[in-house]
């Protein structure tokens, strides 16, 4: 038997979304590319570093056996740590692939460290890359493409391989691709196109019949859709899980638009939906202009208290996101975010610092006003992530941004905040199951708020903030348009 290792990198004690043990999820791209391997020759497993390491304690030597192949998946974060497991796994012999969001945009960059990169998506290629390496004949590059999402209908991830080895209690499942969007920190367009894919309501009901998951998050930006058209199949879905008494619990994301639209809450509600995380990310028309954030520019800040109060009519919660550091803030929007949060009656608050992904229009426009101060690449790819700072302010200073955040999570999260608003939530919402997820969500975030706050005080302290790296001799990977 042949064997297959399938990694998850992550950089030892970082705490983000995979911290939040309601929804902590199986890596599904990895049970994809089992799913899609041909033959019956092959033994798979799986070592997924949120739960135990890939390396030894000094970070000298991988820790599974040898396999003949050693398959990687990365988004920007995780791929300075996906390079070194790749570096010590080729010193056993191993063939190293990666794939994900990393080497799809810097694929220029990560061929350098690993025999074959996977850019776009693997499922039209993943039997042709196992069919090359059986007759010693691999390519260092092949490309997926952006398929159509009628091609899932054919292969569903191996869950139970997953399951089997680490017990995950929540799994994900793929409706939709894509987005038209242009927002200009996001990395979406760029990786998955601008064109907005949509798997059919049929197939993903028949997976969702297929697995014993019983909690779920629809693995996509937005499964509600950008038109009237996308509207009508996201409801059609929800109908079909009534229909078929699927009985999942789930959650996803979308925008806020999807507050004028009645039925389709009620109808997520009646299929199994706690709420949502939509994509506040400002108050402020001019940062939201800035951004590109045209959805919610259309819906107008002004009204979103009222959109919030209809999801809580509805009994849903709502799981906002909002993006602190951008362009137009200052040491004044934390105090106008928080006091947001509470007017509204927000039920969790989650974040990210602005973070100007690889070859997002943020990233080319950052870097052209020389801004950017990690650019010792790759290895400061580690801090190219959404609790981490790399970029200088325009609108305060690096002490009132530390000082600012400190300050919201003191009012939002910090003493009896979270428990407040468990409590605003039960009485806005009616539903006590939806208002514990809020709840347990709100915890969780509690240590990487903290983490984040350590994170800008080493900052702070190590003076990497006020370093001119335009004007030094830095090592820098090219990254063409």
């Amino acid at each position: 038997m042949k064997k297959m290792m399938l990694v998850n990198p992550h950089p030892p004690g970082r705490h983000g979304e995979e911290s939040i043990s309601v929804i902590v999820q199986m890596p599904l791209n990895l049970g994809y590319i089992a799913a899609l391997t041909p033959g019956d020759d092959w033994e798979f497993d799986v070592v997924d570093e949120n739960i135990e390491s890939a390396l030894n304690d000094a970070g000298d030597d991988i820790t599974f056996d040898p396999p003949d192949i050693v398959c990687l998946t990365a988004l920007t974060y995780q791929a300075p740590r996906a390079y070194h497991i790749a570096k010590l796994a080729k010193k056993h012999g191993c063939t190293t692939i990666m794939g994900g969001i990393h080497a799809s945009v810097c694929a220029e960059e990560a061929v350098q460290y690993v025999d074959t990169v996977i850019t776009g998506e693997a499922e039209t290629v993943w039997p042709q890359v196992i069919k090359d390496f059986e007759a010693g004949k691999l390519q260092k590059r092949y490309d997926g493409g952006l398929p159509h999402l009628s091609i899932l209908k054919k292969v569903h991830p191996d869950r139970e391989l997953l399951k089997k080895k680490y017990g995950y209690k929540f799994s994900s499942i793929v409706t939709t691709k894509g987005c038209p969007n242009r927002c200009d920190f996001c990395s979406v367009p760029t990786f998955q196109g601008q064109k907005y894919r949509e798997r059919p309501v049929e197939d993903v009901l028949e997976e969702m019949a297929a697995t014993d998951y019983k909690g779920l998050m629809f693995a996509e930006d937005n499964f509600y859709g950008h038109s009237v058209r996308s509207a009508e199949r996201a409801k059609e879905l929800f109908r079909g899980m009534i229909d078929r008494e699927l009985k999942k619990d789930w959650l996803g994301f979308t925008a806020l638009n999807i507050s004028q639209d009645a039925e389709a809450l009620q109808l997520m509600r009646k299929s199994g939906n706690f709420g949502f995380l939509v994509g506040i990310e400002s108050t402020n028309p001019e940062v939201l202009k800035k951004m590109g954030k045209r959805v919610n520019l259309k819906l107008g800040a002004t009204n979103y208290k009222e959109c919030i109060r209809k999801i809580h009519d509805a009994g849903l919660i709502v799981w906002a996101s909002v993006v602190f550091g951008a362009d137009g803030d200052d040491k004044d929007s934390f105090k106008k975010m928080v006091d947001f949060v509470h007017d509204c009656k927000v039920d969790i608050l989650t974040y990210g610092l602005d973070c100007p992904f690889p070859k997002t229009p943020l990233f080319y426009r950052l870097d052209s006003e020389k801004r950017l101060f990690r650019r010792n690449l790759p290895e400061d790819w580690e801090y190219y992530e959404t609790a981490n700072v790399v970029h200088k302010f325009v609108d305060m200073t690096l002490d009132e941004f530390v000082d600012g955040m400190q300050y919201v999570y003191d009012n939002v999260y910090a003493g009896d905040n979270i428990r407040k608003k468990f409590r605003v939530s039960m009485q806005e919402t009616s539903d006590p199951r939806n208002s514990m997820f809020a709840l347990r969500v709100s915890q969780d975030w509690d240590q990487v708020f903290l983490q984040v706050l350590e994170n800008l005080r080493k900052l702070q302290e190590s003076g990497d903030y006020y370093k001119d790296t335009y004007s030094t001799q830095e090592r820098t990977i090219s990254l063409p348009a």
